[in-house]
Parts: structure tokens; sequence; C-alpha cells
């Protein structure tokens, strides 16, 4: 308790800031007070100019205007309660405590398509760079990374340590040792069961890919269904520019570019997302991508705002509104009885 005698009205944030405008009625209440006491100066009337010269100071006279400063003061402390102060330390806590409540599973494509180069270098590179950067800007999230080509493995459970996550996200390459394919259903079961067993408020998983749906025995709809009847949403990323895009082929000669048409299932990518109340995405460059994982931050980010007015940080007003209202009451009491008839 002692730490709290330590503190003043401005070591506390503030919820309804708003409520400081209501610090201009304190000069209009000056304004009337001084007004009504010219009024009544004018009003008084003495016999002689020799009375005013010899009466003494009457120290009951000067409380009644004192009177106002406690009325101010008063005033004051019941706006600053009105704001719902809360400590730094205590808003920081809550914030990280809600934001622990979304758990995140990134479901990448990493088949032979994504060497596509009309992303730079190409398109697994980029998605993994941007990736990396959505990961830096949610700290207290817990994520995951499920990589999929004609089959799917989970490359990193839900952790908090991000350090960890994101070498593993470096590790991703495409392989000729899994045959290659597509298996974007495969890809979602893998995701949906790291997220299962999660308790977050929050359950999300980030589909990206640049193809159809070509292997596993999964169907990608009815993984979203699964997902949507355990409250997991899905954002679909599809990436690869309209037409044909550059494709990096092995010869006997070296490595030639290739131009290779992108196929990219949009109505199935669509359909998943909106099934779990999600989005789908398309990106046809790098610059896009990256403002897709900002669009999806802010949207998480979001979620996390409506949770946290839900339950509040402790309240710190209730000091500041009882002395407020005793101040209140100490000038109503003073204005009645011991100042009512001083002149």
């Amino acid at each position: 308790m002692s730490k709290y005698f330590n503190i003043s009205v401005f070591d506390f944030d503030y919820v309804n800031k708003e409520m400081f405008w209501l610090f201009l009625l304190i000069p209009v209440v000056v304004l009337w007070y001084l007004w009504q006491e010219s009024g009544q100066f004018r009003n008084v009337n003495y016999s002689s100019l020799q009375q005013i010269e010899k009466k003494k100071f009457n120290f009951i006279a000067f409380f009644r205007h004192m009177n106002l400063f406690v009325f101010v003061i008063g005033l004051s402390f019941i706006i600053l309660a009105l704001a719902r102060p809360h400590l730094p330390e205590d808003i920081d806590e809550y914030k990280k405590k809600n934001m622990e409540g979304i758990d995140i599973v990134m479901a990448l494509d990493a088949s032979g398509s994504m060497k596509a180069m009309d992303f730079s270098p190409n398109r697994l590179e980029a998605a993994k760079t941007v990736a990396i950067d959505f990961i830096n800007e949610r700290p207290a999230d817990r994520i995951g990374l499920v990589v999929f080509q004609a089959e799917a493995y989970t490359q990193a459970p839900l952790t908090n340590d991000h350090e960890l996550l994101k070498s593993m996200f470096e590790q991703v390459q495409n392989t000729d040792v899994i045959t290659d394919g597509t298996a974007i259903g495969l890809g979602l079961s893998y995701a949906i069961n790291r997220l299962l067993e999660s308790d977050a408020k929050s359950k999300v998983i980030i589909l990206l890919t640049d193809g159809v749906n070509n292997a596993g025995d999964t169907d990608p709809l009815e993984a979203a269904v699964v997902a949507k009847d355990n409250n997991i949403c899905i954002y679909a990323i599809g990436v690869g520019k309209n037409g044909t895009a550059p494709f990096p082929v092995e010869t006997p000669f070296g490595t030639i570019t290739q131009e290779m048409p992108v196929e990219i299932d949009e109505e199935l990518m669509t359909l998943i997302a909106e099934e779990t109340g999600g989005k789908y995405f398309r990106a046809h460059d790098n610059k896009e991508l990256e403002q897709i994982y900002k669009e999806i931050d802010q949207l998480e980010k979001s979620k996390v705002k409506v949770l946290e007015y839900k339950i509040n940080p402790p309240e710190k007003y209730y000091g500041l509104l009882a002395f407020g209202l005793l101040l209140l009451l100490l000038n109503k009491i003073l204005s009645h009885t011991l100042l009512k008839s001083i002149p």
C-alpha cells in the first residue's frame, strides 16, 4: 500500500482522456464567481471612507474566498476520476495477458512452384521474410509453423520463443525428398491439429499458397468446416502475379528460366476463408504481400482491443472521486453554515 502514497496524478495513464475537456468549466466558474463578487461590492454602501480604512482584516471573509478554491480542487479531482486513471504497469500487464490470448499457426506452401521468381528473390523466400516481420510485430503471441508440399509436417509447434521460430522459418526449403505437389487440405489439417487443444481467446491460421489442391487425401473445405467448429479463423493468401511467371528449370547445361502459368484456386481459397469468418487476399508482388500481413496484424490487434474492454485493469479512481466529493461537501457545508452570513 505504501507505494500509492508516492504516486501523483501525473503518474497515471487515463482511459477516458476526453473528460479533460471538463477542466474548461473551471475558468467559467472562477469568472462567474468574480462577476458575482464585483456586483456585490458595487451594492455595498458605507457612511464614510474612514470606516473602510480602519476596517481590520477579516479572516472569515478571507476563508469565504478560499472556499472557491476548495470547490475548484474538488471539481478537479472528480474530473480526474471520470477520466479513469490506471497505473501504467497495471495496463501493461493487462494488455500482456490479453495478447497472450492469441494463438497463430502459419501454414506455408513449400512446393516446387514457390520457386517462381515473380517475387524477389522468389515466392518462398519472400513469404518467409514477410512472415518473420509479422512475427516481430506480435511479441506476445504464440505462433507455430506448418509446412506442406504433397505432404505436410509441423516445422515448429506453438511457441513464445520467437527467435527459435524465426530460425525454423529460415530453414524451410523446397526439397525433392518429398514428392512435389500442393496438399492444401493436409496443410490445413496439420495447422488445425496444432490449435485444437489451445484455450486461446483467438485462434488463427494464416494459409499461404500459390497453387491448387492436387495432393493429399484431405478435402480443404472439410478442413475449413472443422476449423469453424473449433472457432479457428483462417486468413488465406494466394501468391503469384497474373498470367505467367519466370520459373527456374534445371537442365544439363545449367539453370534456365522459363515462363510458367500461374494457377491459384482463388474460389477455393475464398470459400475456406469465408467459412471460418476470415478473409482471402491475393498478392501479386512483395509489396502487396507485406500490406496483406499488415492488414492481418491490424485485424487481430482489433480483436485484442475488443477483448480488453470486456475486463478492465484495476481501477484507481475511487480515492480521487472520494476526495473530490469530500471537498465539494465541505464547500457546501461552509457555504450554508459558517460562511453564510459573512459579507
